[in-house]
């Protein structure tokens, strides 16, 4: 599968390269569109390191670290990740906890989250999720996707997400961990609560490179309409790839 998808980079370079006009343009824009994303999941025992930038309401920047390992891999694909930030440092502003706290997560075979539990110490919240958020397992450069999901925690009122996005493209990226290909996904994300809309934009980009299709970087913005969110809430954010193994 992966030489396939490599296959169809080289060819849509190599035509890209042979000039902008004309036929061989015309040649170039269909090779890419026939480049198509499969997510892999990831293999059992993979450890990733990430590092998190977030900037708040009250322009506060705030700074976490995320230790990604991979718990177990099912043979249909879905898999266990279990995320904690090492330095168990509190990231507290205004009234809101940005903590990364230990959590458990369940993916299915789309690399979509099917449930999570957190512990903050003193509590814990198991979430769920019904309907799919974020790109479907397969999708064609250029093609989008549109859906709603609601998570519900602890038994309580669910809230419902609306998501639109598209893969934009696949392009390079150089990181902390490295150099990839990667393939390129935006997306919208709209979901109420108390009265208040946040919108989230969102930029991720998964490696293309081999292997699997881990998230190398992921940049969010969030505005928010129908009232004033708390005091420190999250405005920008940035998740970045540092190792893996």
């Amino acid at each position: 599968m992966q030489r396939t998808i490599l296959a169809g980079l080289v060819a849509a370079t190599l035509l890209s390269a042979c000039g902008g006009g004309g036929s061989s343009g015309a040649a170039a824009a269909q090779a890419a569109a026939t480049v198509t994303y499969r997510f892999v999941p990831p293999k059992a025992g993979a450890h990733l390191v990430y590092a998190d930038q977030l900037a708040d309401t009250l322009d506060n920047t705030l700074h976490r670290t995320a230790d990604d390992d991979v718990t177990a891999v099912d043979a249909d694909g879905t898999f266990a990740v279990h995320e904690e930030d090492p330095s168990h440092n509190r990231v507290v502003s205004g009234a809101v906890d940005q903590t990364l706290y230990p959590t458990d997560f369940q993916y299915d075979a789309a690399g979509q989250v099917a449930a999570m539990t957190i512990d903050n110490g003193t509590t814990v919240t198991h979430c769920t999720y019904q309907g799919n958020q974020g790109a479907p397992a397969t999708l064609a450069v250029g093609a989008g996707w549109a859906t709603q999901y609601t998570e519900t925690c602890n038994g309580g009122a669910g809230v419902t997400y609306t998501q639109s996005g598209t893969l934009s493209g696949i392009e390079t990226i150089t990181i902390a961990a490295g150099t990839f290909s990667a393939y390129k996904f935006v997306s919208t994300t709209t979901w109420t609560v108390n009265g208040i809309t946040r919108t989230e934009s969102a930029t991720r980009w998964r490696d293309a490179s081999g292997g699997d299709t881990r998230t190398l970087k992921m940049v969010r913005a969030i505005a928010y309409s129908g009232g004033t969110p708390a005091a420190g809430s999250l405005v920008t954010g940035s998740r970045e790839l540092q190792s893996y193994r």
